[in-house]
């Protein structure tokens, strides 16, 4: 039964949805060894569910380049907001950020004593409202996941991935 109801449910993709400016966009992020991928939803009430239901707003994957697949898995998911930051800048400019994550970054982000790539990061980043909060459920973080792990086994093998 719940095989069935996958199935069912990945064979209707999401449709995408378009945020009202008083909604917080919610972002969840996944690395692997050599990509990184987004989730932008929002959290809509709608009738007959007990809670409310996340609707996509945006995806973004990218396979990383040979020096960003050395990257430690907090470095990389830094990587993965800065790329959405600049692809998506006015999401982040207009509405309520959260960040969705089991990761500490927000306090890597707070660290007044990062140094390196990291510290333009930080400066680049601040500019933007972020909140950030550990992950309650795993709903859009699963579309993520799944992202992720897609893009790396379509793309060609890098001799460079360490998982490979």
């Amino acid at each position: 039964m719940a095989f069935e109801q996958l199935k069912l449910f990945l064979t209707k993709p999401p449709i995408m949805t378009t945020p009202q400016l008083d909604e917080t966009l919610l972002i969840y992020i996944a690395a692997t060894s050599c990509v990184i991928s987004i989730a932008i939803v929002v959290e809509h009430e709608e009738v007959g569910h007990a809670y409310k239901v996340q609707c996509p707003i945006y995806f973004i994957s990218e396979v990383l380049n040979e020096s960003k697949t050395r990257y430690p898995q907090a470095r990389k998911l830094l990587y993965a907001i800065l790329v959405t930051s600049r692809k998506l800048h006015h999401y982040f400019e207009y509405y309520k950020i959260t960040m969705v994550t089991e990761f500490p970054l927000g306090d890597i982000l707070r660290n007044k004593e990062a140094n390196g790539r990291i510290i333009n990061w930080v400066v680049e980043l601040d500019t933007y409202s972020i909140e950030f909060r550990s992950r309650p459920t795993i709903k859009s973080q699963a579309l993520a996941d799944f992202i992720t792990e897609w893009t790396e086994i379509q793309e060609p093998i890098p001799t460079t991935c360490p998982e490979h």
